[in-house]
């Protein structure tokens, strides 16, 4: 098992319960364990960005669209195929709730989420701002 398919279950299961039985249910689910790969990428565009003084957004910014739109379709396109194809939904909510350590995975789950939203608002400020706190002051 691992944090993703915990998110995805957790999260079909949540959205369930707030708005009921809806079409589409397994991807709407899929799509947010798509946003925070998204997040992942993206923060380490801006981060490789930075490290090459800011070139592919100041010179090559249709490069720089480009390569976070290929990304992002491929990390959707990826995760539709391995989470939501054929029988594979139902492959993961058996594995989740056959899961004997559901504390321990709903920990390192919220752990996981937490550490996605933290290091793409440390990438956008280092993006914007640079590394200026490792400056001696």
């Amino acid at each position: 098992m691992s944090v993703w398919k915990y998110i995805y279950i957790k999260f079909y299961q949540f959205r369930r319960w707030l708005l009921g039985k809806t079409l589409g249910e397994d991807f709407a689910a899929m799509l947010f364990v798509v946003f925070l790969d998204m997040f992942l990428y993206f923060g380490i565009l801006i981060l490789i960005d930075r490290l090459v003084d800011n070139v592919l957004l100041k010179k090559y910014e249709p490069f720089f669209l480009t390569l976070y739109a290929l990304g992002t379709l491929t990390i959707g396109w990826l995760r539709n195929r391995s989470m939501c194809k054929g029988d594979a939904f139902e492959r993961i909510r058996k594995e989740v709730e056959a899961e004997p350590h559901k504390m321990l995975w709903g920990i390192l789950s919220i752990l996981y989420i937490i550490f996605v939203v933290l290091f793409f608002l440390f990438c956008c400020y280092v993006g914007k701002n640079g590394l200026r706190f490792l400056e001696p002051l």
